[in-house]
C-alpha cells in the first residue's frame, strides 16, 4: 500500500491532495483541520477549503500505523531555482496560457458565429456608403471566420496565470518525524486509546477542554464528549473547584466530562466519567 505523503511545514502536517484527505478522513477517522480558502466560495468566512492541518497526535498515529510519509521540503524550496529549472517552469506557464487562451478563443469565435448575418450586413451597408457596387461585393462567412480568428490569436492573454497548488517541479525531499514533549506525549497516548475505541477524535481547544469525542463523522454529528488530559496523572491537583468547572461547562455545551490519564503504576490510559445531576439540599453538588 502506497503511503499518503503529508508535508511537515511551520511545525505541522499539512496536506494539499483532496483525495488523500477523504481517505484519511473515511478510512481511517482522520479529521484534521481545513485551514484553507474553498474555491467555489473564496468569500465565505463561514467555509473553510484546502489545505488540512494534523495536529501532531494524527500525524504521530498515522507514522505509527505506517499510512502516511512525513517530508520536509522547507531545504528545497528555499534553494535557488536552477537555470534548468527555470526554463522548465516558463515552458510549462507558457503551454498553460496556451491551453487557456484556445477556450477563449473559441468562446468569441461561437459568438462571431452566432452573428454572422448581422456582421455581414453590417460590412455590406458599409461597402455599399463607400461607393462599391452590390454586384462586386462578396462576402464570404468562412473568409470572415478566418479573420476574425486570426485578429483574435493576436491578442494578448498575460493576465491569465494559473497559481500552481504545490510546487510544480520535481522536488528532492527528505523524510521526517516529529517529537513530543513529555506532556504532550501523555495527551497522544489518550489521543491514540480513543482512536482505538472507534471514535472520532478532535481538538477541543473552543470547548476549554483537550480533545472532543464524535460518535461518528463531525459533519454528521455533535460531539458527545469532552476530555480532559490529567498530564501528571490522577495525583495532579485534583481539587473540587477543578472537579465543579469542567463539570458544569459539559452541562452547558450538553455534553459528558471525561478526565483521562495514564496509571503510574501499571502504565496504561484510564479514563473517568462525570456527569453533573444537580444540586442536592445540604449536601451540595454530587457527581
Amino acid at each position: 500500500m502506497s503511503r499518503i505523503v503529508v508535508n511537515f511545514m511551520h511545525g505541522r502536517g499539512l496536506i494539499f491532495n483532496a483525495e488523500d484527505y477523504l481517505k484519511l478522513r473515511f478510512e481511517y477517522r482522520i479529521v484534521g483541520n481545513l485551514i484553507g480558502v474553498p474555491v467555489s466560495h473564496p468569500r465565505n468566512v463561514n467555509q473553510q477549503g484546502m489545505p488540512v492541518a494534523l495536529s501532531a497526535y494524527e500525524v504521530k498515529l498515522l507514522l505509527g500505523k505506517q499510512i502516511i510519509t512525513l517530508v520536509d521540503k522547507t531545504g528545497a524550496l528555499q534553494r535557488v531555482p536552477s537555470e534548468e529549472q527555470s526554463q522548465q517552469y516558463g515552458a510549462m506557464v507558457e503551454q498553460q496560457k496556451q491551453e487557456m487562451h484556445m477556450p477563449v478563443v473559441e468562446k468569441r469565435l461561437e459568438a462571431f458565429r452566432k452573428h454572422m448575418p448581422r456582421i455581414i450586413e453590417g460590412k455590406r451597408r458599409k461597402l455599399l456608403k463607400s461607393g462599391v457596387k452590390e454586384e462586386d461585393i462578396h462576402l464570404d462567412p468562412e473568409q470572415l471566420l478566418d479573420q476574425e480568428k486570426e485578429r483574435i490569436m493576436q491578442e494578448r492573454f498575460d493576465q491569465m496565470v494559473q497559481i500552481p497548488l504545490k510546487y510544480p517541479l520535481p522536488l528532492e525531499f527528505s523524510e521526517c518525524s516529529i517529537a513530543l514533549s513529555a506532556q504532550e506525549d501523555v495527551k497522544y497516548r489518550v489521543f491514540e486509546s480513543l482512536w482505538q475505541q472507534g471514535g472520532f477524535i478532535t481538538t477541543g481547544d473552543a470547548f476549554g477542554c483537550d480533545f472532543l469525542l464524535y460518535p461518528g463523522d463531525p459533519m454528521c454529528f455533535h460531539a458527545s464528549h469532552t476530555v480532559h488530559v490529567l498530564a501528571g496523572g490522577v495525583s495532579r491537583k485534583l481539587d473540587a473547584k477543578y472537579l465543579i468547572r469542567i463539570c458544569r461547562l459539559s452541562v452547558v455545551v450538553n455534553k459528558l466530562c471525561v478526565i483521562a490519564y495514564v496509571d503510574e503504576s501499571s502504565d496504561e490510559v484510564h479514563f473517568e466519567t462525570l456527569e453533573w445531576e444537580g444540586n442536592v439540599t445540604n449536601k451540595g453538588d454530587t457527581f
